[in-house]
């Protein structure tokens, strides 16, 4: 208690302090060659998502800043990406910044390791993926799109169903965070997509390993960071539409926004999109049946900012229609080729997700709570449209309170509190039952620490959790249905509770500009979902009959991931290596069994180790600016470790090339550009007991856009074409795999983006 009111005291007094400041930053940009201002540079600060850009004199000023050092990131398209730390109390005189060309971002800042630090310097393996990638080389789905990252791939039930694959790991080990907080959507069934659209977002990061110091259960694998648009500059008003089309499934996808600031601090933001897809062709012209899927996102927030802080509430609307394959009546599945009416076997997701992020200042110190509230409804259609057959409701509220603490100007500490109490419940109007109704009650505190000087960083935490998941079969529907719990305990409940420590550590070494060194031990934990734990019923989306286990221990990792770079004007080359060992590791497999016409699959749980990594090489020559490339080289082994078979859904072994031309303009054309890609995926002939193997296969991509001025207002072109050859192929990774269902053939989009 005494802590509290110490806490409470020195936020009033620090408060109080900075009613009368009005502290800001203001400089000039310009070229480091030719000394002349830089217009419409990018100044962004990560701690506050808010920034501004250079006038025509290469001018620019940010107000209303709090009085602690933070991240100024400046970019420019051509020019290295700067990053400086600055506190707005001690910079009395205006910067003088020089930016470099460059082909190629050097270093960029991340957020997802909880401190705002460049990518270089981050212990933690950390790939940032910017909205301009995924506008000029989309996909129908948002992980499609983040899957050509090294070491990232997809488990895919057609193009509108995919979930993130992390070296390996997969399922509920990878965590979704959405607005700063965690989206649970149910992701333990085969068939449940990440369910989330790239709508209102500026970029993604993915943490490559372990994060549950930071994120907690689910997080064992790594994390998929959705990374928000950020805040509109004060005194501003501006907004964008995007117009994309895809010719292999004649989607179509529209999307709006705007967003503006008062200079009294107030903000706000309003955006919502559109997209509808037909079926799509394989890479053999033929149709793939009730692979259709529509989606609706409206989003929305209002904040406001001072130089004590900011606060702002979010509200998210995502509602999916999603077709599912039947691969017992392909045929009878393919209607007309424009047809996006839904069709049985179906299903319908819708989201609302409302959450507040506030962050008060206190001198060096900051104080950082995310609060948020998600309910996720699902229903699985498959014998009659009025009939639902699966239907789920889940409600998840979430808190994450952290406090970070400056010890010095090299070292700070975060101390905080997390946790969710989720409440799932069946719909008695549906018509099977698969888990029962329950609730998980996670609560947990954890420890970080962060040193930084000019050559190393030295990051380390400890994390406790405690979790209680408590299942209940007791409503008069469980009865009529003969749902039966393990052990048929007779109040028709089970609780089971799961708790331990985690730990990491972690080092970053940059001698010098050219080298860099990383070094990283963690250990992660899982809980075993409500599918692994209590599941005794048919999926209707999957076609299958699945079985749990309550028995089950909680899964456990300890991953160690080693890097090196090494980098010159001309090119770049880095490796990732990592070896994780899991106990307890929870899979999934087909038994002899069935019920009626089902298989039934039994969960089982077994030691594993999973090793591999990544090599990538990419080329800028200082002599030809305007050409770049780049390729990569991922590996992924996964075995149980007491018979030393593979463990499913590994992904296989994949090399990837991309080659640019970058101009700075022909007549009209405003920085148009050229990139090739090409991705050979090799045979997965490592497969798991009753899984086959893969044959390998090769894509090729070309990608073209530029932007030119229309009404003296910019706008943006991209054509995109992936599978260009049209490759005929099958995923090692996708659901319809097993059925013989091929992917989808050449896709050619093109990509309309005019902001105002």
């Amino acid at each position: 208690m005494k802590f509290i009111l110490s806490l409470l005291a020195s936020l009033l007094m620090g408060l109080s302090a900075l009613q009368g400041q009005n502290l800001s930053v203001s400089g000039a940009i310009k070229d480091a060659e030719t000394n002349l201002p830089l217009p419409g540079v990018t100044v962004f600060i990560p701690e506050l998502s808010r920034g501004t850009v250079t006038d025509g004199s290469g001018q620019f000023t940010v107000e209303n800043l709090p009085s602690r050092s933070m991240t100024f990131q400046f970019s420019f398209l051509g020019y290295a990406t700067a990053l400086f730390k600055i506190n707005p109390s001690t910079q009395k005189v205006p910067l003088d910044i020089s930016l470099e060309s460059a082909t190629t971002t050097v270093d960029e800042v991340v957020v997802s390791g909880v401190y705002v630090m460049g990518k270089e310097s981050s212990p933690i393996s950390i790939e940032k993926i910017n909205k301009g990638s995924i506008l000029k080389n989309p996909s129908p789905s948002l992980m499609t799109a983040l899957a050509k990252t090294p070491g990232v791939s997809e488990v895919s039930l057609g193009p509108g169903i995919s979930k993130p694959v992390i070296r390996g790991l997969s399922f509920s080990r990878v965590l979704s965070v959405y607005q700063g907080a965690r989206f649970e959507n149910q992701q333990w069934g085969a068939d449940h997509g990440l369910g989330l659209t790239e709508t209102g977002l500026s970029g993604v990061e993915i943490i490559k390993g372990p994060a549950s110091i930071i994120y907690g259960s689910g997080a064992m694998a790594g994390v998929v960071n959705l990374i928000e648009d950020p805040d509109a500059a004060s005194g501003e008003i501006e907004g964008d539409v995007n117009l994309r089309m895809y010719g292999n499934s004649l989607g179509r996808r529209v999307e709006a926004g705007v967003k503006g600031a008062g200079e009294n601090g107030l903000f706000w933001s309003l955006r919502g999109a559109t997209e509808s897809h037909a079926d799509y062709m394989d890479g053999s012209g033929k149709t793939v049946g009730n692979t259709r899927f529509n989606t609706q996102n409206i989003k929305t927030g209002i904040g406001l900012r001072k130089n004590w802080g900011d606060t702002r509430v979010r509200y998210t609307f995502l509602q999916q229609e999603l077709g599912i394959l039947d691969e017992n009546n392909q045929e009878l599945l393919v209607t007309s080729r424009n047809d996006r009416s839904p069709q049985l076997p179906f299903q319908q997701v819708a989201d609302h997700f409302l959450n507040s992020e506030t962050n008060l200042f206190l001198g060096e110190d900051k104080l950082k709570a995310t609060f948020g509230y998600h309910w996720n409804f699902r229903e699985e259609t498959e014998e009659d449209f009025d009939q639902v057959d699966l239907g789920l409701r889940q409600a998840n509220f979430m808190y994450d309170i952290k406090y970070y603490k400056s010890l010095s100007q090299e070292t700070e500490t975060i101390f905080g509190i997390q946790g969710f109490y989720l409440k799932t419940i069946n719909d008695e109007n549906a018509a099977e039952i698969l888990i029962p109704d329950a609730t998980k009650d996670d609560r947990s505190v954890y420890a970080l620490i962060n040193h930084a000087t000019s050559q190393w960083v030295l990051q380390g935490g400890i994390r406790y959790d405690y979790r209680k998941v408590t299942a209940d079969a007791s409503r008069p529907h469980f009865l009529d249905y003969g749902f039966v719990l393990p052990g048929s305990p007779e109040d028709r409940m089970l609780s089971r509770s799961f708790d331990g420590w985690t730990a990491s550590g972690g080092a970053t070494f940059r001698p010098s500009d050219q080298w860099r060194f990383r070094l990283n031990v963690a250990s992660g934990f899982r809980a075993p979902d409500l599918a692994e734990l209590y599941s005794n019923g048919p999926h209707p989306g999957t076609a299958r009959f699945e079985r749990g286990s309550a028995g089950f221990d909680r899964e456990q990792n300890i991953q160690t991931d080693l890097g090196i770079r090494y980098r010159t004007a001309d090119f770049s080359l880095s490796a990732e290596a990592f070896y994780n060992v899991v106990n307890n590791y929870i899979y999934f497999a087909p038994t002899d069994e069935r019920m009626g016409e089902l298989i039934v699959w039994q969960f089982q749980q077994d030691n594993a180790r999973l090793y591999g990594g990544e090599a990538f090489l990419e080329w800028h020559p200082v002599a030809v600016p305007w050409i770049s490339g780049n390729t990569s080289y991922s590996i992924a082994i996964g075995r149980r470790r007491s018979d030393q078979s593979y463990l499913p859904y590994i992904p296989a072994f994949r090399w990837n090339q991309e080659l640019s031309f970058n101009f700075k303009g022909m007549g009209k054309l405003l920085r148009p550009y050229v990139n090739l890609t090409g991705s050979l995926v090799l045979d997965q002939n490592r497969p798991a007991p009753l899984e086959e193997a893969t044959p390998g296969y090769y894509l090729m991509g070309i990608h073209l856009g530029s932007s030119f001025k229309i009404w003296e207002q910019e706008m943006d072109a991209f054509v995109s074409a992936n599978n260009l050859l049209n490759t005929n192929y099958l995923d090692h990774m996708s659901l319809y795999r097993p059925f013989g269902i091929s992917q989808i053939g050449r896709n050619i989009s093109l990509n309309l983006q005019f902001q105002f």
